[in-house]
């Protein structure tokens, strides 16, 4: 997964965020909070703070770093559809997505009701990248992995398109009307190409980077 400049400003921070080993460190000994590991709507940040309840204020993206799962690959129920990951006997396969970090009890049950259903809740090894902050003028990192817990699918197979990329492409997600609600919803506030507008249709503003597309 990569930056680019039509992603919501949010998501492309938190693409970008990566922890030192003191930040993980902190973060991991927070009291019941296990890390999730996520790979669909769930990695835009605007999204994640609507689903768990989170104040829409809050910066979320300090707690989610880019992460990769193996064995493991992306599929999809419909063409226009979430994805979902399928368990693979190559560990090869891989996924990419978000690894969430300080999230409390009620929060993951509410992922758990989102997520829940024809996917269970299970252990995965997430693979993240670590800064080091004793040379803060250097971009020198290393790998470390993390234990996590994942939806994955256990319904049948059957059907199921395989995604053709380890990371699922958001492009047309942003676009859909379902991501602007949630923007609405979250903030009161919807970003378009034609500028930004408040709940009463009233523009109060310009385009930015993190634009839905008509």
């Amino acid at each position: 997964m990569e930056c680019k400049p039509w992603y919501p400003a949010d998501f492309n921070q938190a693409l970008l965020n990566t922890f030192t080993e003191e930040a993980l460190a902190e973060l991991l000994e927070r009291p019941n909070c296990a890390p999730r590991f996520v790979y669909g709507v769930l990695m835009l940040p605007t999204a994640l703070k609507y689903f768990i309840g989170e104040n829409p204020t809050t910066d979320i993206t300090k707690r989610m770093t880019r992460a990769c799962v193996s064995g493991y690959m992306l599929h999809q129920i419909s063409p226009q559809s979430p994805p979902v990951v399928v368990q693979t006997s190559n560990p090869r396969d891989t996924v990419q997505g978000m690894l969430l970090l300080g999230l409390d009890m009620d929060q993951r049950n509410l992922i758990y009701d989102l997520e829940g259903g024809l996917m269970n809740l299970v252990d995965v090894r997430a693979q993240i990248r670590l800064k080091d902050s004793s040379l803060p003028c250097h971009d020198i990192c290393s790998d470390r992995m993390i234990d996590a817990g994942m939806f994955a699918w256990y319904g049948s197979r059957e059907g199921l398109i395989p995604v053709k990329s380890t990371a699922w492409p958001l492009d047309e997600f942003l676009k859909e009307k379902f991501y602007e609600t949630l923007l609405i919803l979250n903030t009161g506030i919807c970003w378009t190409d034609r500028g930004c507008f408040c709940k009463t249709g009233v523009a109060i503003g310009l385009s930015f980077s993190g634009i839905i597309r008509d």
